[in-house]
């Protein structure tokens, strides 16, 4: 039924930000908004995304909106979508990549149906940012139950929100007569007509329902007076009427079908284990039962909510049990159709976490590389800590996961239960552990453990090895070692396509170079990655940046641009925060602060030298870390005589040397551990130019150090 003033609000709102039609089920939020799309056809593409759990995975919500705005604007929405593979950050990268494609498009209006069951609070706050950038002739519309988090209030006032609330999508006298007689075709007399309209106050889907239930009917009055109560029980009232009066086969398979939120025929068939859902199909929708198309085509459907409800009711009344079998073959349908999200759905419905256990168990590496997090662990969390803990792989999903978010006290007590477990790459997990941790003496024992049990693989865990081996001897002051190792590992990286832990190593080979006063080569190295450094690059806020920025950051304040130097320096400590190791953030915070306090702003350099001081206390083995918290930012530099700067740790090993202390017993003077304090004698034979601790002090003295 059109509904011409409702649709001309809708069509006069077009031209603002935002368009919101909120209302309780029933109330025909989704058919208003399909008669405005029917009467744009032609002129102003559509684009429209049927929401349903699973998108409160904030890289699934956009992957749909990404691929609904590339429906309406072929071809503007390409480097968005290669960006968001990439698992760019949302809001610094996927947006404003969307935003500009669409920049030079024409109008065009994406609307996201059923967005309640979005209860994401970063899918909210990204949604937010993409209303703020809209392009000027691109139009949101919202069709919800309940009041979604957006910034209403200010898009009210700025003029730029339309909104469709229940009270205006209630029927009429007038249109609630139009709808029963000229529309479904019943001779109801007015009195008949405004007391269905009083006693369902308007309500399309009483009225629909009620419709239904008289088409059969010769005493309508006695129908009409049945109805009394709440609005859930005049649902449940009209509902059995109608179901009572369909053929038993159809019944069935309405029941049988309800469980799924969206189906197709040979869907259909696999969970009612029939043959004819299109027959069944077309009876539904000839009778007007409440079957809603999802495409253009015609293959996907869902019913309306509140009639999937009674059917669900129905079908657990009639077949108790019934349900958990047919969500099970829903789940074996979907994982054969390459959907493991709704096949792991189904299974958990089901009840069946065997099967929840096998599938995410097969597919959380593809779903982890995609960026669904959320959604690998909204799996986890569902299998229960027991199975995950047991499971040696799913647990390593559950290590990936903590890893890449920095969440590192979890993974304390998550790894130290499982300190049994051997295997290869379990062992690469514990080195990763303990190096993001701070720990680089227990990260090597963990490497020589993962030497001793590797085995024939393919590059994904040699390339983490790789580059824990690598960052643990940096920190630990043997160059050498690091360098040998990060550079294997970024060509274990770019066999297959590893952007971020290619970006990772080199930046870690560019700081080498810079430690060693090799200018040219860290130039070169950061020339390697240049592409994924400009802000508006794939990788964005990743962790992974901290490093080649810090190293940037360095070489612009060696040529004495401070500003730019600030500039990567910033951004390097951003991505340091978002999921980088301990050691990592000390670094970009501590360097920062140096370069704070030669500009003046000593405040600024205090708060960041203290944050870095505080990640040192949590770092049971920093290495050469340790020396920069302890340097106070005025401290006054020791220029060495084999080139470089003494920190004060170090000048502090060099003052103990001349004495008969040993290494061990010089570490306990500092209050150090014994690695840091071989730490720093290597950095300091090293800008001494020397070899060995006696040579070290006689360099000192020549050169007036000592």
């Amino acid at each position: 039924m059109a509904r011409d003033a409702l649709v001309d609000r809708l069509v006069a709102g077009q031209f603002g930000r935002l368009t919101v039609v909120s209302a309780p089920a029933g109330w025909g939020k989704t058919t208003v908004v399909l008669e405005w799309r029917r009467r744009s056809a032609g002129r102003t593409p559509f684009g429209w995304i049927a929401l349903d759990e699973d998108d409160n995975d904030p890289t699934t919500f956009w992957a749909y909106v990404i691929e609904a705005l590339g429906g309406m604007f072929p071809g503007r929405t390409s480097e968005a979508q290669r960006v968001a593979e990439q698992r760019g950050d949302v809001r610094e990268r996927v947006i404003p990549s969307l935003v500009n494609g669409l920049a030079e498009a024409g109008d065009g209006v994406l609307i996201l149906d059923d967005y309640h069951v979005v209860r994401s609070p970063l899918v909210a706050e990204q949604l937010t940012f993409f209303i703020d950038h809209l392009p000027a002739r691109l139009h949101l519309a919202v069709v919800t139950r309940s009041e979604p988090v957006l910034p209403l209030a200010r898009l009210r006032a700025q003029g730029e929100l339309t909104e469709l609330r229940a009270a205006d999508l209630r029927f009429t006298p007038v249109e609630t007569g139009a709808l029963l007689n000229d529309i479904l075709g019943l001779r109801l007399g007015g009195k008949h007509v405004v007391t269905l309209q009083e006693r369902t106050e308007g309500w399309a889907v009483a009225l629909h329902l009620a419709a239904l239930s008289l088409r059969s009917r010769s005493d309508p009055a006695a129908l009409i007076g049945g109805f009394s109560g709440e609005q859930e029980y005049l649902v449940q009232y009209l509902g059995s009427e109608v179901l009572a009066r369909l053929q038993p086969a159809l019944r069935t398979w309405l029941t049988e079908t309800a469980i799924l939120d969206r189906f197709c025929v040979p869907l259909c068939n696999a969970v009612t284990q029939r043959t004819d859902s299109a027959e069944m199909l077309h009876q539904a929708e000839q009778a007007n039962l409440f079957v809603l198309a999802l495409d253009d085509r015609h293959e996907w459907f869902r019913y309306h909510q509140l009639f999937a409800e009674m059917l669900r009711r129905e079908l657990t009344a009639a077949v108790p049990g019934r349900r958990a079998e047919l969500n099970r073959r829903a789940s074996e349908w979907f994982a054969a159709h390459a959907a493991p999200q709704e096949a792991v759905r189904y299974a958990l419905q089901a009840g069946d976490l065997d099967t929840v256990h096998l599938l995410a168990g097969r597919h959380w590496n593809h779903e982890y590389n995609a960026g669904r997090l959320a959604t690998v662990d909204g799996w986890l969390t569902a299998l229960g800590e027991g199975r995950v803990r047991a499971d040696p792989w799913l647990s390593a999903a559950r290590v990936m996961i903590w890893a890449d978010e920095g969440r590192l006290d979890e993974l304390d007590a998550w790894l130290e239960l499982d300190s049994t477990v051997d295997g290869y790459p379990y062992a690469v997990l514990r080195a990763l552990h303990r190096f993001k941790s701070g720990d680089l003496g227990r990260a090597g024992d963990e490497l020589d453990r993962a030497q001793q049990l590797r085995t024939e693989s393919g590059p994904f865990w040699p390339t983490i090895e790789r580059c824990v081996r690598g960052t643990t001897a940096y920190w630990a002051g043997d160059l050498a070692s690091a360098r040998s190792s990060l550079a294997s590992a970024t060509g274990l990286a770019l066999s297959y396509d590893n952007v971020a832990g290619f970006t990772y190593a080199t930046g870690y080979l560019a700081l080498i170079a810079l430690d060693a006063d090799d200018v040219s080569t860290a130039r070169r190295s950061l020339d390697r990655v240049a592409a994924y450094l400009d802000p508006a690059a794939d990788l964005a806020a990743h962790f992974v940046l901290a490093l080649p920025l810090l190293a940037l950051g360095r070489l612009l304040e060696l040529d004495g641009d401070l500003e730019r130097a600030e500039h990567a320096l910033t951004r390097a400590v951003a991505c340091a925060r978002g999921g980088a190791g301990r050691l990592e953030r000390v670094a970009t915070v501590a360097t920062l602060a140096r370069l704070h306090h030669r500009k003046g702003d000593r405040q600024q350099a205090s708060r960041l030298l203290a944050e870095a001081a505080a990640l040192l206390r949590l770092s049971p083995d920093p290495g050469r870390a340790a020396a920069m918290a302890a340097d106070e930012p005025s401290a006054p530099r020791v220029r060495a005589t084999g080139g470089g700067e003494l920190t004060a740790r170090e000048v502090a090993v060099l003052r103990l040397l001349p004495t008969e202390l040993s290494l061990r017993e010089i570490a306990d003077a500092l209050y150090v551990s014994h690695n840091t304090a071989k730490t720093h004698s290597r950095v300091l034979y090293r800008k001494l130019g020397v070899s060995s601790r006696d040579e070290a002090v006689a360099a000192a003295r020549s050169g007036g150090l000592l």
